[in-house]
């Protein structure tokens, strides 16, 4: 590849990997008709071809959403470019690997980068950065094709900085430009910032937050580095691992903005796939789970009932746990939520204990409340069959906790891996993450949890108790039956008092004490007060 001469000491300046290692790695194969640069597929085209196609978004749209996919198609590239230098050169130092970004920019001959000032620290996520973009491909070819531009133009440039940016960082990084060549300025500016230095309020913030991000888990923390052990690896999210097994499912429920009904058994991630919607759904705002017998239900069901949804609104989210016990009059209310016509619907997620075929059948659920939920049921394994995911899941939930004994966060062994991937962990994720602690309290090493150390946590679990078979419970009822101061129909009818008295009156949860169906006791209910 032909240089100028006076520039070839811009080829090696900065960090890696440079222009030259960048040009070095660039292939072009004439028998394949391919270019690839460290393997990985590029393409050259004309660089009309972005006037065209945002002329071509702005007439079959409008201006607005021909800003936000072109938004959103810089995004994406800026974040696969991220990825695609991290894994091309993962021993790099992640300071070189963060502005090499701009490197590419200047070897995809999208516009040449003059740093002003960038200020970042990984650990603390700080990032402030102020760069000026010289021969700007989308402002030259927006001014050549229509003159002067009231505003800033470089939509797709501006994407790319964001995505490019943002896995470094736990938050999400946005640029702004803020003089633009297309507008006769000398260069275009852009300056940097994470999303709490901008604000929350900011109105582009909000336009980047709930426009332009792809849905679908695309949330900045998952694709942050792992930057505490120098490596180029992203670094694993307890949540996306725990929801693996349903994280389709999930993405079909975000993509079609349907409820959710999450079923599962206790400790299996219930509560993690409902957070994890709600993260992807607004990426701020505070995350709540409200039991079905809550009078918080009522409230929150009249206040969204209220508001129409307010599509953006965090608040427009509602995960409602025990669905099977929703007295019947909210049932009809919530129904009317997801049934109505017209405005952004809130999202709605059910979690329950219970399979889905045996909520209306057993639980009493409205038939019509129960299809409305099943759009896309999700159904979250229990740990005993997941046993490839053990290993991935306990070293996320120990980076995830606080550090124990005042020593750094333990670290797993492959042979303590392998203990638990062997484990059958009744009481699933809960379990595991008491037997992780109890480990790392007892370990030898506190820096280091082996397979000894899970052996000596597991012998401090406490005994299953063997199930009871009410032996003495006979016993105890013989004199009355003998005697005839007892009855079977008697003891029933004691028996359902006493468990709705419990369930406070909810012949449902009653049912379910008894070992009955619902439509079951409401039977036996209605004969005993005929009788």
């Amino acid at each position: 590849m032909k240089t100028n001469p006076d520039e070839s000491a811009l080829l090696t300046r900065g960090g890696r990997p440079t222009l030259r290692d960048l040009l070095d790695h660039l292939e072009f194969s004439p028998t394949r008709g391919s270019i690839t640069l460290n393997g990985a597929r590029m393409l050259m085209s004309r660089a009309t071809f972005g006037s065209d196609l945002r002329d071509q978004l702005v007439r079959r749209y409008s201006e607005h959403e021909a800003m936000v996919l072109m938004l959103r198609l810089g995004y994406l590239s800026g974040r696969e470019d991220a990825e695609f230098i991290l894994q091309s050169w993962p021993e790099l130092d992640p300071g070189d690997a963060f502005t090499a970004g701009t490197r590419l920019h200047m070897v995809t001959g999208t516009v040449r980068v003059e740093t002003i000032s960038n200020d970042f620290d990984f650990d603390t996520d700080r990032f402030s950065g102020d760069f000026l973009w010289h021969d700007s491909v989308e402002a030259s070819e927006y001014h050549r094709r229509h003159g002067r531009a009231l505003q800033p133009v470089c939509w797709m440039q501006t994407g790319y900085a964001a995505g490019y940016a943002s896995p470094f960082f736990r938050k999400l990084v946005l640029f702004k430009e803020t003089s633009c060549s297309a507008m006769s300025h000398k260069a275009c500016r852009v300056v940097g910032k994470t999303v709490d230095q901008w604000g929350r309020d900011d109105p582009f913030v909000q336009l980047f937050l709930n426009e332009v991000l792809p849905t679908g888990g695309d949330h900045v923390a998952n694709a942050r580095i792992n930057r505490r052990s120098g490596k180029g690896a992203d670094a694993p999210d307890l949540d996306d691992l725990i929801i693996a097994p349903v994280r389709a499912r999930l993405d079909l429920v975000l993509q079609g903005r349907v409820p959710a009904l999450i079923t599962g058994p206790a400790g299996a991630g219930r509560r993690a796939a409902a957070r994890w919607l709600h993260k992807c759904r607004f990426r701020h705002g505070n995350f709540t789970i409200t039991h079905a017998g809550s009078p918080e239900v009522g409230e929150r069901l009249a206040a969204l009932r209220k508001s129409g949804g307010q599509p953006y609104a965090s608040d427009a989210f509602l995960t409602i746990s025990g669905i099977e016990n929703l007295s019947t009059d909210r049932q009809w209310a919530l129904l009317d939520l997801i049934t109505g016509q017209g405005g952004q619907q809130p999202m709605i997620v059910a979690i329950s204990d219970m399979a889905a075929d045996r909520l209306v059948a057993e639980a009493g659920l409205l038939p019509e409340l129960a299809y409305a939920l099943q759009v896309m049921p999700i159904t979250l394994p229990p740990l005993k069959d997941r046993s490839a995911d053990l290993g991935p899941l306990s070293r996320a939930i120990l980076a995830s906790a606080p550090s124990l004994r005042d020593a750094p966060k333990a670290q797993l062994t492959d042979a303590a891996c392998d203990r638990i991937a062997r484990l059958d962990l009744p009481g699933n994720l809960p379990h595991l993450r008491g037997l992780l602690q109890r480990a790392a309290l007892l370990a030898a090493d506190p820096k280091c949890i082996d397979a000894a150390d899970i052996d000596a946590a597991l012998a401090l679990d406490p005994p299953r108790s063997a199930p009871s078979q009410h032996s003495d419970i006979w016993d105890a009822l013989a004199p009355g039956f003998e005697n005839g101061s007892l009855t079977l129909d008697g003891l029933n009818a004691t028996l359902m008092q006493k468990a709705m008295a419990q369930t406070e009156n909810n012949v449902a949860a009653a049912a379910r004490l008894l070992g009955l169906t619902r439509p079951q006791l409401a039977y036996r209910l209605g004969q005993s007060e005929r009788e």
